[in-house]
């Protein structure tokens, strides 16, 4: 039986043997994540919707797409180079907001969005409660948060490999928000399997911190 540290080894070098057939955890615009985000979401056309830790920006120009002329995007990084690339990539919609975060704080307006899109995302975190409650503050009573992510290899592991279900689930009711469903097989590239986390805020009574 193999040791944890073994274990450990051995999925680390299944990921690179998977990264020899296929292109990454990235979202793309013609795969099957958008469809069933839409109907998660309902997104529909001037919508206010943000995608905190846009990366290269693909959600964001897809759901720019959707919310059309009338809505709005905001994408946040952390990461200067990337804010770069997302400004330069977003360039031709006019409907797209580039946010500046950091690590305890996504820089968004409070009561801002609709809805709220974390993609692969919340694993990074180093202060999710402190996120979380950034998250809170700049939703409007009733809008949807979203985490997608991946499990890790380990129940109790948790870092840049994914984070458990329930772990997510746990913090940020804690931060708030009413849990609305967790979907178990969202689909996404790469070797491992994703979920998806649905989480509202109270139309009433919810705690800002």
């Amino acid at each position: 039986m193999l040791s944890l540290m073994g274990k450990a080894i051995a999925f680390g070098l299944a990921l690179l043997c998977a990264g020899c057939q296929w292109s990454g955890f990235g979202f793309h615009a013609g795969g099957p994540e958008m469809p069933r985000l839409k109907q998660v979401l309902a997104l529909k056309e001037g919508m206010v919707v943000a995608d905190v830790g846009a990366g290269k920006g693909e959600l964001t120009l897809a759901v720019a797409r959707e919310v059309g002329s009338k809505g709005r995007v905001f994408a946040t990084e952390i990461d200067a180079a990337r804010l770069r690339r997302l400004g330069e990539h977003s360039a031709g919609f006019d409907n797209i907001t580039v946010v500046p975060a950091q690590s305890r704080e996504t820089g968004l307006p409070q009561g801002c969005c609709d809805a709220i899109v974390l993609r692969r995302v919340y694993h990074h975190l180093s202060d999710p409660s402190s996120i979380n409650a950034s998250l809170l503050r700049s939703l409007r009573p009733g809008g949807m948060l979203v985490i997608i992510d991946l499990p890790p290899p380990f129940s109790w592991l948790r870092g840049s490999l994914g984070v458990p279900a329930q772990a997510v689930i746990d913090e940020i009711k804690a931060g708030g928000f009413e849990p609305v469903q967790l979907i178990s097989d969202w689909p996404g590239r790469g070797p491992l399997e994703s979920y998806c986390a649905v989480f509202r805020r109270p139309l009433a009574g919810g705690s800002i911190h």
